[in-house]
């Protein structure tokens, strides 16, 4: 029986599949806060984004030893370590969280995790889309141009959300904490902005 060919596009699926997990994950330790149950929440996390890395690791294995990919292999390589990095930068808000031992969430850090929710869940959509874009890639990329749209309205959620921190914040600690958190929430918008256009990169290139 002939062995079944590695699909690199349900790949690249799993991997956002990864980071709706984290999104989800996020926004819900956000919503509920309980400091005292971070550690915990960080293991989960941890748990999610080493799913990603395993994934990412055997697909650069196969594609070592893949005869003629579906794509050029560079493409792959940078697609698939692309896709792993909106998971990092999840994960990275709670290590933050933890470090500068916040105890209460302000409201712009939760409009920042519904924003990763949504274009994460956008860029799911068009991942499954992208394994046909050489018939059709019309839709795709209009998904992609959503996920821009929201990574610009992150833009203008970080300047209002350290506009209010340095104007109505007076403990100096939390205002550098919070500098830092609100950053690396931006960040997560800006890999999957990141990703997505990536993958409209690849589909213009492969056409």
């Amino acid at each position: 029986m002939k062995e079944k060919s590695f699909n690199y596009f349900r790949v690249f699926t799993e991997m956002v599949e990864g980071s709706m997990a984290a999104a989800r994950l996020l926004d819900e330790i956000l919503e509920n806060y309980d400091p005292l149950a971070l550690d915990v929440r960080i293991r989960q996390m941890h748990d999610i984004e080493n799913s990603n890395d395993v994934l990412v690791h055997d697909t650069l294995n196969q594609l070592i030893k893949e005869f003629l990919p579906p794509i050029e292999r560079e493409d792959i390589s940078a697609l698939v370590e692309e896709l792993d990095n909106p998971t990092d930068a999840i994960e990275d808000v709670l290590f933050a969280l933890y470090m500068y031992n916040v105890t209460e969430i302000r409201p712009e850090a939760i409009k920042f995790s519904k924003l990763i929710v949504e274009a994460v869940d956008i860029l799911y959509d068009a991942s499954i889309e992208f394994k046909d874009f050489k018939k059709d890639d019309t839709s795709t990329k209009e998904k992609i141009i959503k996920v821009n749209e929201i990574e610009g309205k992150g833009d203008k959620l970080y300047i209002e959300a350290i506009r209010e921190l340095y104007t109505n914040c007076q403990d100096s600690k939390e205002v550098i904490a919070w500098t830092k958190i609100i950053s690396k929430l931006e960040k997560c918008l800006d890999n999957l902005e990141k990703s997505a256009n990536l993958m409209e990169f690849i589909m213009m290139k492969n056409m």
